[in-house]
C-alpha cells in the first residue's frame, strides 16, 4: 500500500500568511503539535510547532514572522511501511506528502496509517494468529512457509519482530485463514519450532474492543 492510497487531502496546511492565533486553534483541533506551512505557491516552507507559538505574546503575528522546523514530509509514492516508521519516529501523528518540487499535496493521518496497516495484514479477516520463536541463524521465511501451506493453509499475513532487549529471538507472527490453526501447530513442532502464542478469531474478537480502546487512548487520536 502507497501513500497516495490513503492521502488525505481534506484538511487544509497552514499558510504563512496565517495569524498565530489560527495556528494555535488548528494544532487544537486536529490535536498535534506540529503542522506544516505553504506559501502562496503551495509549496511547504517547514513546520511550526506548538512550543514556538506557544512564546508568542502577539497573536495577530503571521507564520511567516517566526522560525520554522525542518519539514518531515513522504512522497506520494512511499510505501505504507517507510511512512509508518518515519511517523513514530518522529512522534508525528500527522504527515505532510510533497512531490519532487515539494509542492503540498495532502496530509496523511495516523489513524488512516493504522487502518491501512490492518488491510495489509487482513487483521479484520477471520482465522487464526500463531506466533513461532526461533534464533537468527535459522530464521528461513520460505521454510516456515511451505512447512504452512503443505498443510492446505493460506496465509494472510505475516510479522517479524527482530530481537531486542526483552527477548533475542526472532518472533514471526503468521495470520492464517483457518479458525483452528492447531494441524499448522503439530506441523510447525515436528520440524522443532517453538510457538509462543496460538489464538483464533473468536478469541481474539472477544478482547478486541477493550484493546482497540486501549491502543486509541495510548495514541491520542
Amino acid at each position: 500500500m502507497l501513500v497516495n492510497e490513503i492521502l488525505n487531502t481534506e484538511i487544509a496546511p497552514l499558510k504563512e500568511s496565517d495569524q498565530v492565533s489560527l495556528a494555535l486553534a488548528k494544532l487544537d483541533l486536529l490535536h498535534i503539535n506540529k503542522f506544516v506551512v505553504v506559501d502562496a505557491d503551495q509549496k511547504v516552507k517547514g513546520m511550526i510547532s506548538i512550543e514556538t507559538l506557544a512564546e508568542v505574546v502577539d497573536e495577530s503575528t503571521i507564520l511567516k514572522d517566526l522560525p520554522f522546523e525542518e519539514t518531515i514530509s513522504v512522497p506520494i509514492t512511499q510505501h505504507l511501511f517507510e511512512t509508518t516508521r518515519q511517523m513514530f519516529a518522529h512522534e508525528l501523528y500527522v504527515l505532510p506528502v510533497t512531490d519532487n518540487e515539494n509542492n503540498f499535496l495532502g496530509l496523511v493521518r495516523k489513524r488512516e496509517v493504522l487502518n491501512g496497516l490492518g488491510d495489509i495484514f487482513n487483521l479484520s479477516s477471520y482465522g487464526s494468529v500463531i506466533t513461532i520463536e526461533l534464533a537468527q541463524i535459522d530464521y528461513t521465511l520460505s521454510e516456515i512457509v511451505r512447512i504452512i501451506e503443505t498443510e492446505n493453509a493460506k496465509i494472510l499475513g505475516i510479522a517479524v519482530q527482530q530481537p531486542n532487549d526483552v527477548f533475542d529471538s526472532i518472533r514471526v507472527s503468521i495470520k492464517l485463514n483457518l479458525e483452528d490453526s492447531s494441524v499448522v501447530s503439530a506441523a510447525l513442532r515436528r520440524f522443532d519450532y517453538v510457538i509462543v502464542s496460538e489464538e483464533s478469531s473468536e478469541n481474539m474478537e472477544n478482547n478486541f474492543s477493550d484493546r482497540a480502546d486501549e491502543l486509541i487512548r495510548y495514541l491520542d487520536i
